[in-house]
């Protein structure tokens, strides 16, 4: 009875979150815009369900977008938890991580962690994120000297996409 609760719930869980969707991210500034992403489950209770960008950050020249449906982004790894041990160092590359795979299904974009730069320069730091996700309370929209940052969420369908816009 035990396992086919378990299972149950995992596949409740599966359901919820299938994937939180796309990241968007939109740099209309001149300046160069790198980030470390997290992404998490917010239906578990605890801070350890969470992906969190290792290496390296993620650059969004000035001027330019990208957009990640999952975390296999060539050439980067990730911090993973599922529970209260330390996290494990994953490559973009591993199922789990793929569109569809378990940690994958399971998890949404939550936060970002920013800082610009222009021509190398390091200038002002800052996060944005999901106002929810109390394991890390950020703001949805930051003010910096170079620019603004908002994180926002717009629901299509089955698919929720997450944007990062810089302005």
């Amino acid at each position: 009875m035990k396992k086919y609760l378990t299972m149950i719930g995992l596949v409740s869980l599966s359901f919820a979150y299938a994937q939180g969707g796309p990241l968007v991210i939109n740099n209309y500034t001149s300046y160069d815009f790198h980030t470390r992403v997290t992404a998490a489950n917010l239906a578990t209770p605890g801070c350890y369900f969470y992906v969190a960008l290792d290496n390296p950050e993620l650059v969004i020249p000035g001027g330019g977008s990208a957009t990640y449906n999952s975390y296999n982004i060539p050439g980067t790894s990730w911090k993973v938890s599922t529970s209260p041990s330390p996290a494990t160092l994953r490559l973009g590359s591993h199922p789990s991580l793929a569109l569809g795979g378990a940690i994958s299904n399971n998890t949404k974009w939550v936060v970002s962690q920013f800082q610009f730069y222009q021509s190398g320069t390091p200038l002002s730091v800052g996060a944005v994120g999901d106002t929810s996700y109390t394991c890390e309370p950020v703001p949805n929209i930051f003010i910096t000297p170079q620019a603004s940052v908002e994180w926002f969420t717009v629901t299509s369908g089955s698919t929720t996409y997450t944007y990062l816009q810089i302005y």
